[in-house]
């Protein structure tokens, strides 16, 4: 898929409502406010790279309000990435705001309220899979409207990987299922630039939020081990068992309620992305001894069984 668009094929009165239709489709359900709608000329192109979109827009200054209706309205299950390559913005989202600057890269969840004062003269946009991202670095949401640390080179990389991405011709030059390992790819390189994130600000989180924190990467580490309990992570952590429960408790989960969703997740990216060929792989790999078992609570979650999700990946 490639789409180009531009508010100038529109009447000068058509531009505001057009702009707004245009990015709301393919990004997230939104308000946009205009400070000039008759002169206002936006462009915007936008491409697929397997599961992920990438789009590149130009345009004077407008703002981008997501509020409580549109979540209500439009159930959107991604993480939105800003590159800004030329221009200037301010993020706000979840009690957090962060200044974009050329060169700036930050994240954004459509889940929640946001808003998003922008003037770009080219600017990236990635839509992400909710549940890919969230199986490579599940504490994602809580580094949404932070600027990526620019002085780590691990965020550099991330820069130049997805420029390069937004100037490849995709449908010409890779074959579908080179696509696939390309996305799955970058997904991996921006879950590392997370952690990287987290790492340079852990000293202003709690002692209980890098507690929480360090339970989470112990299962992440242990997610195939089928006898993983709150006593093993635990005893892992130096932690009570109650401790550890009141911790997730917190998070409006319990420690085994939070495991078994990881494992459902990341067996889902592991079929999607076709690391698995088998469905018996997908779920011993991730902690499941009971293929039937696996099964049936996969198409509970997401209303298709494994053995249909391998299905259509291998077309």
């Amino acid at each position: 898929m490639k789409l180009n668009y531009s508010t100038e094929k529109v009447s000068e009165r058509q531009r505001p409502e057009y702009w707004n239709e245009v990015v709301c489709k393919h990004c997230v359900q939104a308000d946009s406010t205009i400070d000039s709608s008759g002169s206002f000329i936006g462009k915007y192109a936008a491409k697929s790279i397997d599961q992920i979109e990438i789009s590149r827009m130009s345009s004077p200054r407008h703002v981008w309000q997501r509020a409580a209706r549109h979540v209500r309205k439009d159930a959107n299950e991604a993480f939105l990435l800003t590159l800004m390559e030329s221009g200037t913005g301010h993020l706000s989202q979840s009690g957090r705001s962060t200044q974009i600057n050329n060169g700036d890269i930050a994240l954004y969840d459509a889940e929640r309220l946001f808003t998003y004062d922008m003037t770009p003269e080219s600017v990236l946009l990635l839509r992400i899979p909710r549940k890919q991202l969230l199986y490579r670095a599940p504490l994602a949401e809580r580094y949404t409207a932070m600027r990526f640390m620019p002085d780590k080179p691990i965020t550099g990389l991330l820069f130049h990987t997805i420029r390069s991405a937004a100037d490849i011709n995709f449908s010409e030059d890779l074959p579908p299922g080179v696509q696939t390992q390309f996305a799955a790819s970058l997904l991996d390189l921006l879950a590392a630039t997370i952690q990287m994130q987290m790492a340079g600000t852990d000293s202003a989180a709690s002692e209980r939020e890098k507690l929480l924190g360090n339970a989470k990467q112990y299962v992440e580490s242990h997610l195939d081990d089928p006898q993983l309990t709150v006593d093993r992570i635990a005893v892992a952590l130096r932690v009570s068992e109650r401790t550890l429960t009141r911790m997730f408790a917190e998070s409006g989960t319990t420690p085994m309620r939070w495991v078994w969703q990881r494992r459902l997740e990341a067996a889902y990216c592991s079929l999607k992305e076709g690391r698995a060929r088998q469905v018996t792989e997908a779920a011993f790999r991730n902690g499941f001894n009971d293929v039937s078992h696996f099964s049936r609570i996969f198409k509970l979650c997401y209303g298709h069984s494994p053995k249909d999700l391998l299905n259509r990946t291998r077309r």
